[in-house]
């Protein structure tokens, strides 16, 4: 079975009068509507979760067709809500509602209490036998440069891994700590060569403000960087309960 991400001309129909791109605390966020089976199964989950809360945002994390199963999705997503809701209430009910339009896989849902918010993940397959066209302004996740979402959840050494092997010809290994509430270091020991204005880019996703030091030698290349105004909340999104493990040494 293979998946392929659905390619920007396929899913972006412009519409002069709407914003296309959204951010927020939790990243970027581009905003799709030209999509219907994307909007119609947004429209489920949206509507099974107003069921549960109030108040609540939805966001899609990974919205994947497969190339050779017509009809056949794979979506991951996120509700952030005040309001306590039980990850096996959520899996229950959407299991429910998905299962009316079609052949549904086991839902995963994972949760994540942060700063007073809930965050409930969940991913799931399904292959859709009856479907409306449906319009919804859907948010769908712009993952920082080097980091993909079908590799999400990520560890935090897997997630800076992932930027510091994307901007260069090495073999990295990252650690993420805090030095305080605001202030991020991150160290990676990379085995040749790294693009370090390739690598601020893509950390320029939670931080503008960089200090760095490079360290090489001829086996590998050591690099430090302290971020400043930190944005941790965007690291939830790509984490999920893998947050936990920087939540002791965090604060709100």
């Amino acid at each position: 079975m293979r998946l392929k991400i659905l390619p920007f001309f396929g899913i972006f129909k412009r519409n002069k009068e709407k914003e296309h791109y959204a951010y927020d605390e939790l990243g970027e966020w581009v905003i799709i509507s030209g999509n219907s089976k994307l909007g119609f199964l947004y429209s489920i989950i949206s509507k099974t979760v107003s069921k549960l809360t109030k108040y609540y945002d939805l966001y899609i994390l990974q919205f994947l067709e497969d190339s050779e199963i017509r009809n056949f999705y794979t979506i991951k997503a996120m509700v952030s809500t005040r309001s306590p809701i039980k990850d096996s209430l959520l899996s229950s009910k959407l299991s429910q509602s998905l299962s009316k339009h079609g052949t549904l896989g086991q839902i995963d849902v994972v949760k994540l209490r942060y700063c007073g918010m809930n965050y409930l993940f969940f991913k799931f397959n399904i292959l859709l036998k009856k479907s409306k066209n449906v319009k919804e302004d859907v948010k769908v996740l712009l993952p920082p440069l080097g980091v993909s979402a079908s590799g999400i959840p990520y560890s935090t050494k897997d997630l800076f891994k992932s930027i510091f092997e994307y901007n260069s010809n090495a073999v990295c290994q990252s650690i993420l700590e805090f030095k305080d509430d605001n202030t991020a270091r991150i160290l990676a020991n990379c085995s040749d060569y790294v693009d370090l204005e390739g690598i601020k880019y893509s950390l320029s996703y939670f931080s503008k403000d960089f200090k760095t030091s490079v360290r090489s030698s001829i086996r590998s290349v050591e690099v430090e960087i302290e971020a400043k105004d930190f944005n941790k909340h965007a690291l939830i999104p790509l984490l999920w309960n893998n947050f936990l493990d920087i939540y002791s040494s965090s604060s709100c």
